[in-house]
C-alpha cells in the first residue's frame, strides 16, 4: 500500500498553548496532525505503523519528532486499529428496539454484524465479539416476554460476551438465567426516548476495552490512552458536524460520505437518501445513519474483497470504468483468481462494492437507497488519498439513472473531517 505525505513539513516545537496535535492510530498507519486555535490544520504528516516497534513505542516517538512531549495535555488519540468491536443484537421486540440499538451500536464505533429477533431458531455461527439481548420499554407486565426470554438459547450463537439492555424489569432474570452476563440499562426505558445514549456508552467502553487489549494501547501513556475514542465515531462526529455549517467542508444536499481503509468501508450518509419503500430504516428521528462493511478493505479484508469482485456480474464494467487499458486481459486474469491487484483498484472496489451494495438494501440492517438523491459524494479514509474525481464519477455513473442528475465529488485528503469530529465539543447525535 502506497503511502502520501499530505504535507511536507519539518517538525518543529509545538505552540502547546495556541494548538492541539490529534493522532489517529490506524491498521496500517499512524497519522499526527497539528490543528491550530481556529481548529484549521498547520500540518500533517502519516507513517506506516511499525508493528516491531509497537504503538507506545512508535506514537512516543512520533510526538517527540514534532517536538511535543508525550505528557502533553494537548494531545487527542483515536484508533481504528483492531477493524472496530463486532456486535449481534437480539431483538425483545421488533422494529423500532433493533433500529434504535443498531443505531447506538453504529454510534459508537462498532460493527453490527446482524440483528435477530428473539425467537429465531437459527441463530448464527458468525462470531461476534459481544452479543446484545434488548429492547422493549420497562413495562411491569412482561409476563409473555418473559416466557419468550425463558425459550432463548445462546448457546445458538458464537460470542465473546453476553449482554442484557431490554425491559428493566427482566434484567434479574436474564442474569439468573445466563450468568456472567452484563447487564445495561434499558435504552429505551420507560418510553421510546428513554436513556438514549447507554448502549452507546457501554460499546463505545467495550470497543475501547478490545482495541485496548488486543492492540497494546494499553501501554500509551496515560494521558493518550484514557481519552481515546473509536476512529468510526470521529468521522462520524465530523460529518454531523458538517451538516451542521461548523465545519471546513461545505455540505449541500443529501450526502454520502465513504470512508475507506484497510479493514473496513464505512458508509455515512444523510436519511433522505433512503427509498421510501425500503423496509429497512435508520432509527427515527435520525438525520445521519452509518453502515459499516466489515469485509471491504484494502488490506486486511483484501481476500474477501477480491473474492467478491471476481464473481461479480458486473465485473467488466467495472473495469472498464477505472482502468485506462488492459482491461480485457485484466477481466480475465481476475475471474481465473491470477490478479494481484494494486491497492488503489482495490479503493475503487470498496467503492463500486458499497454503492451498489446501498442501492439494493445489501446487508444487515442497511436499508435500500435511492442513489439519484445524492448531491453529493466524499470519500475519506487513508485508501482514499491516491483516488480521482473523474474516475470515482465514472463508478458513480454505473448506478445513476438516466436524466438524474451528476453528484459534486470531493475526495478529503487533508483528513478534514477526521479533524473536524477529533475536535469538535459537540454530541453524537442519536
Amino acid at each position: 500500500m502506497s503511502l502520501t505525505k499530505t504535507k511536507e513539513v519539518s517538525p518543529k516545537p509545538a505552540r502547546l498553548a495556541r494548538s492541539r496535535i490529534a493522532v489517529d492510530i490506524g491498521s496500517t498507519v499512524v497519522k499526527i496532525a497539528r490543528i491550530g486555535e481556529s481548529g484549521g490544520i498547520e500540518s500533517q504528516q502519516q507513517f506506516p505503523r511499525d508493528f516491531e516497534a509497537g504503538i507506545a513505542r512508535q506514537v512516543e516517538s512520533l510526538l517527540e519528532l514534532f517536538g511535543v512531549p508525550p505528557e502533553s495535555q494537548d494531545i487527542v488519540v483515536c484508533s481504528s486499529a483492531n477493524g472496530g468491536l463486532r456486535i449481534g443484537i437480539v431483538c425483545l421486540s421488533k422494529h423500532y428496539s433493533g433500529a434504535a440499538l443498531r443505531n447506538q451500536v453504529l454510534l459508537a464505533g462498532a460493527n453490527p454484524v446482524f440483528v435477530h429477533d428473539l425467537d429465531e431458531e437459527g441463530g448464527s455461527l458468525t462470531r461476534v465479539d459481544m452479543l446484545l439481548v434488548g429492547g422493549g420499554i420497562d413495562s411491569a407486565d412482561a409476563a409473555p416476554l418473559e416466557r419468550r426470554l425463558r425459550r432463548f438459547q445462546p448457546a445458538r450463537y458464537r460470542f465473546g460476551t453476553l449482554a442484557y439492555a431490554g425491559n428493566s424489569h427482566l434484567a434479574g432474570l436474564f442474569v439468573e438465567l445466563f450468568s456472567g452476563a452484563a447487564v445495561i440499562p434499558n435504552p429505551l426505558a420507560e418510553t421510546l426516548a428513554g436513556r438514549r445514549l447507554s448502549v452507546f456508552e457501554a460499546v463505545r467502553r467495550a470497543y475501547l476495552d478490545d482495541l485496548v487489549y488486543k492492540e497494546g494501547v494499553s501501554e500509551l501513556r496515560s494521558n493518550l490512552s484514557k481519552g481515546i475514542r473509536p476512529t468510526p465515531e470521529i468521522v462520524s462526529q465530523g460529518f454531523q458536524r458538517a451538516l451542521a455549517k461548523s465545519s471546513g467542508i461545505e455540505i449541500f444536499g443529501a450526502c454520502v460520505v465513504l470512508d475507506i481503509g484497510g479493514a473496513t468501508t464505512d458508509l455515512h450518509y444523510t436519511v433522505e437518501i433512503v427509498r421510501d419503500d425500503s423496509e429497512q430504516r435508520p432509527s427515527a428521528g435520525a438525520s445521519v445513519a452509518r453502515f459499516v462493511f466489515t469485509d471491504l478493505g484494502i488490506v486486511a479484508s483484501r481476500d474477501s474483497l477480491m473474492l467478491e469482485l471476481r464473481s461479480h456480474p458486473r465485473l467488466y464494467e467495472f473495469l472498464k470504468s477505472v482502468l485506462d487499458d488492459g482491461v480485457r486481459e485484466i477481466y480475465q486474469s481476475m475471474r481465473e483468481g491470477d490478479y494481484d491487484a494494486s491497492p488503489l483498484l482495490l479503493s475503487y472496489g470498496c467503492l463500486f462494492i458499497a454503492l451498489e451494495r446501498f442501492a439494493h438494501g445489501r446487508g444487515p440492517g442497511l436499508p435500500t437507497a435511492d442513489l439519484t438523491r445524492i448531491a453529493q459524494i466524499i470519500l475519506t479514509g487513508g485508501a482514499s488519498q491516491t483516488m480521482a474525481e473523474k474516475i470515482v464519477g465514472r463508478v458513480f455513473e454505473l448506478f445513476r439513472a438516466e436524466n438524474s442528475g451528476v453528484p459534486v465529488i470531493l475526495i478529503d485528503r487533508r483528513y478534514q473531517m477526521w479533524v473536524d469530529g477529533i475536535t469538535w465539543s459537540g454530541h453524537a447525535s442519536i
